[in-house]
């Protein structure tokens, strides 16, 4: 069923740039890691998790970095060093072949925080196909600047597919009315780019390319 909160965040992400659930799950994502670090990280669970995962992915720790998270990621990290310093020790007088030895020092888990977005995105998904029937929402959703290609894509077969033909019909012709829109800017962007038009006024054509990027490769990262 719909969360009527997931229902409000999707309406506001509407008016926003940007795809719209790149940037409701960059968000959720900042917010879990945020409570990581202010919070979660002294938790025994959290900690055993972060060892089986070897931490982060490369993004969410430099993300954690960025974010000035000394201590928090001191102390878990401190635990993953301290975990590969004792494997060390046990096997320096051992004979094994170096493929065992990466074998069992893999993570064991994914990381924390890409677990917590793909849940998210999950649910998002939902929440966006229950949305699609609403009139007033199909009307947001037009005004937006759409999907990125990769979530339009997982919108559209992401299972269970329940009752496509009551939003997917309505999902494909707003995104395809959202293309048109900016593949006619883009057209105009190079056409202004052309000696002969320069000296015409320009308009949100101009940051056109920078939506497209954006559509095809996805939002930049919080």
């Amino acid at each position: 069923m719909q969360s009527s909160w997931d229902y409000q965040r999707l309406s506001e992400a509407c008016a926003r740039d940007g795809c719209i659930l790149c940037r409701m799950i960059g968000e959720t994502t900042q917010r879990y890691l945020e409570t990581w670090k202010d919070e979660m990280f002294t938790s025994v669970d959290v900690r055993a998790t972060l060892r089986n995962s070897k931490g982060f992915c490369n993004t969410h720790t430099w993300q954690l970095v960025q974010m000035s998270a000394s201590l928090p990621l001191a102390q878990a990290y401190r635990d993953i060093i301290t975990d590969e310093i004792e494997q060390l020790e046990n096997d320096k007088n051992k004979q094994r072949q170096r493929r065992f030895r990466l074998k069992s020092d893999a993570p064991t888990a994914p990381c924390p925080a890409c677990q917590q977005r793909d849940q998210a995105l999950t649910r998002y998904i939902s929440s966006l196909r229950q949305s699609f029937p609403d009139p007033s929402f199909y009307t947001l959703f037009l005004s937006s600047q759409g999907l990125c290609l990769n979530h339009f894509r997982l919108a559209c077969t992401q299972k269970p597919l329940d009752s496509p033909e009551t939003w997917l019909p309505m999902l494909q012709k707003a995104q395809l009315t959202i293309l048109q829109g900016l593949e006619q800017q883009l057209a105009e962007l190079i056409r202004k780019h052309d000696y002969r038009y320069i000296h015409e006024t320009r308009g949100t054509e101009m940051t056109s390319w920078q939506r497209a990027a954006a559509l095809v490769a996805g939002e930049s990262p919080p």
